[in-house]
């Protein structure tokens, strides 16, 4: 199966200032891929010459087979796009608007599907008015899928969630690419990106640093896991394992051990415990890093994902 999207080469400048400077991108079919960056760092416009909405200056790009720059429309009726920001018709319902844009597209999915995907159903005949922010954005998320595209560009699009709601959305984007969609997501909440995405870039200063899975960045920044536990006043610590001597108790008393071998150092602490008659290590917690702490490291970047990119 060919690529949803192949990029080579591509750059955009703004006078003086290179936004996107000559990334390669492939990005597989029926995946969630997750575009990450600092504000300024050129994903927005990425994105934008990606939809058809900004003319790159140098590069080859392909979207399902289209050049957006000049394929706009055919590539339109392929692809749905969940802005940043947008605004409902106040006086419509959304079973309306939905109605309204599957006309745009020539296989539409059923309206009452695409409301019961979002979890609009209870409130189709609503206006939109009356309509809750969360509300709001799972109609914007309905009207990205009503034309059953083949690839959905993301854009924050659980902003305004509570918790519950945000795990909703996760199923929702989890059911698109069940059905074969492909899902271009950009997000401030990284978490979602490392719960979602099978493949994440990293871009800054308009270009890719980094792009793999959660696993490989770890591998690529040998980042270490932290095994840490409280143990009991009886216990003589001074037997414990070799790697765990040098180590002195926290204000709390936990004894933590950062890690590049956590499997062999866990297996020697629990045989450890076992021969004490320790059954169970007391608050033991196996930590890795997780996406926020390597995003931060790398790109070293202190500004908040959440707001508005300059480019």
């Amino acid at each position: 199966m060919p690529p949803a999207i192949s990029i080579s080469g591509v750059t955009k400048q703004y006078g003086p200032v290179t936004a996107v400077d000559s990334v390669d991108l492939e990005i597989e079919a029926g995946q969630v891929y997750a575009l990450l960056g600092p504000n300024g760092a050129g994903k927005t416009t990425l994105i934008e010459i990606l939809e058809g909405y900004r003319q790159r200056d140098a590069g080859h790009v392909s979207v399902l087979g289209f050049d957006p720059q000049r394929q706009r429309g055919e590539l339109n009726r392929r692809v749905g796009i969940v802005l940043q920001r947008s605004t409902p018709m106040e006086g419509l319902t959304p079973r309306e608007m939905l109605n309204f844009s599957a006309r745009l597209y020539d296989d539409p999915m059923n309206t009452d599907d695409a409301l019961e995907l979002v979890g609009l159903a209870e409130h189709a005949d609503r206006r939109g008015s009356k309509l809750s922010g969360g509300q709001k954005r799972r109609l914007d998320l309905a009207t990205s899928v009503i034309g059953n595209p083949d690839l959905i560009f993301l854009d924050e699009p659980t902003t305004g969630f509570d918790a519950t709601a945000r795990r909703q959305a996760w199923e929702v984007v989890r059911g698109l690419t069940a059905r074969g969609a492909t899902v271009i997501l950009t997000t401030h909440y990284l978490d979602e990106a490392e719960h979602l995405a099978q493949k994440i870039g990293l871009i800054k200063d308009g270009r890719i640093i980094f792009e793999g899975d959660i696993a490989g960045l770890r591998r690529e920044m040998e980042t270490e896991t932290r095994i840490s536990w409280q143990p009991p006043n009886e216990l003589d610590l001074t037997e414990l394992p070799g790697e765990w001597q040098p180590i002195r108790a926290g204000p709390d008393g936990r004894l933590s051990l950062p890690t590049q071998s956590p499997t062999v150092d866990l297996s020697r602490l629990i045989e450890w415990a076992r021969q004490r008659g320790l059954d169970e290590i007391p608050e033991l917690q196996v930590e890795r890093p997780d996406l926020e702490e390597m995003y931060l490291e790398l790109v070293d970047d202190s500004q908040s994902l959440g707001q508005a990119e300059g480019s």
